[in-house]
């Protein structure tokens, strides 16, 4: 075999149809992303199919959020942030209304693929839910 062959990296990223990316992340993955660590988690305010979401704070202004933990499997973790989870955040960024709760920032951890949190206004829940029938 050609010595040349091993002074050369395959491509970390691949497109869906099989081609090489260049990213860029030498500086990182968060890209334009809060770090998960500009926040304090205060408490757990519930649990869904797609996510976990707490109360939190913002160290740098004290402001309170809602932070929603993206729920990615170990399996979709090698082929990146989930299609669903993307367009949630997307959709929910592009929306302006009183009755929907403003997505402020995305945030992630450490790690590549880490953790990704969807910043959220938060919202003071009044009284008990309602009562399911």
């Amino acid at each position: 075999m050609d010595d040349s062959m091993h002074n050369y990296a395959l491509p970390r990223w691949m497109s869906v149809t099989g081609q090489p990316l260049d990213l860029e992340l030498a500086s990182g993955f968060q890209g334009q992303c809060l770090p998960v660590k500009s926040y304090e988690k205060l408490n757990q305010l519930g649990e869904g199919t797609y996510g976990v979401v707490y109360r939190a704070r913002a160290l740098e202004t004290s402001r309170v959020v809602a932070l929603k933990q993206v729920r990615i499997s170990a399996e979709e973790r090698q082929n990146g942030v989930p299609i669903t989870a993307l367009r949630e955040i997307s959709i929910l960024r592009s929306l302006k209304h009183n009755n929907i709760i403003n997505v402020i920032d995305v945030a992630v951890g450490e790690q590549a693929m880490d953790e990704v949190y969807m910043v959220m206004e938060y919202a003071e829940q009044v009284g008990s839910p309602m009562p399911r029938v």
